[in-house]
């Protein structure tokens, strides 16, 4: 086994172990995970440990338990952090696999102010310290869906601006990098038109409608929340998921 790195819970090197072998196919939808006692003996882990790791698979889609039987493997959800989306027609209705989502970073990281258009105000303490921004375009099968901007407080970042972001999740590269686990957050959803940016940005006629989803996200540390504002077209897929 890898040496496990300190930077992370022993909980959450399991998650991350446990859902990289789901996504790599170690694991395919309907098999079982190993019985928490193999868990234990293979991870060298206690049993709330495991329960714990396990339960954050739960919550994030890649398993469900079955009382009598074990946890068994889901479809690989289509992952939007706390979201995942879902074909509302027909040809789209089996729309499972996280590979046909495609994220292209349109700015990359960089210092910027706090927008004046984001719908949650920030701390003091992270105004003080400044923000990274990043603007980003995710499309299914080539077709725009979510126009995303996101703030990130310059705290336990270090050498932020040089990840690779595009086709690759966020929340995965904060928590595998920076040990910066998501834990929930407050959302904030409004109806709006596209203007000139999102029309271009997502392919619709301005005065479209559109879903705008602002959310504060916060982590395991109590002093860094991050923030997004997401402008979905939702005419093909649904939103799904638990905040």
């Amino acid at each position: 086994m890898n040496e496990r790195p300190t930077r992370i819970p022993q909980y959450q090197y399991l998650y991350e172990s446990l859902r990289q072998q789901i996504i790599r196919g170690d694991f395919k939808s309907g098999d079982l995970l190993p019985s928490e006692k193999d868990l234990q003996n293979q991870f060298r882990l206690t049993q709330p440990t495991i329960r714990q790791a396990l339960g954050l698979l739960v919550q994030d889609g890649y398993i469900r338990k079955h009382q009598g039987k074990g946890s068994i493997v889901q479809p690989l959800p289509i992952g939007l952090g706390v979201m995942s989306i879902v074909g509302r027609l027909a040809n789209t209705a089996n729309t499972t696999r996280a590979e046909r989502m495609t994220t292209t970073i349109l700015t990359k990281p960089r210092l910027h102010p706090y927008p004046d258009d984001f719908l949650f105000t920030p701390t003091e303490e992270d105004s003080k310290v400044g923000f990274y921004y990043i603007e980003r375009l995710r499309a299914m099968e080539d077709e725009p869906v979510f126009y995303e901007k996101i703030i990130l407080p310059n705290r336990y970042l270090t050498g932020f601006s040089r990840q690779r972001l595009e086709n690759r999740s966020l929340f995965d590269l904060l928590r595998a990098k920076y040990g910066l686990l998501v834990k929930g957050g407050e959302q904030k959803v409004l109806a709006v038109t596209a203007d000139g940016e999102l029309s271009k940005q997502l392919n619709v006629s301005i005065g479209s409608p559109l879903l705008r989803l602002d959310k504060r996200l916060d982590t395991n540390r109590p002093d860094f929340s991050f923030y997004s504002s997401l402008y979905a077209k939702t005419d093909s897929y649904i939103l799904h998921g638990r905040f």
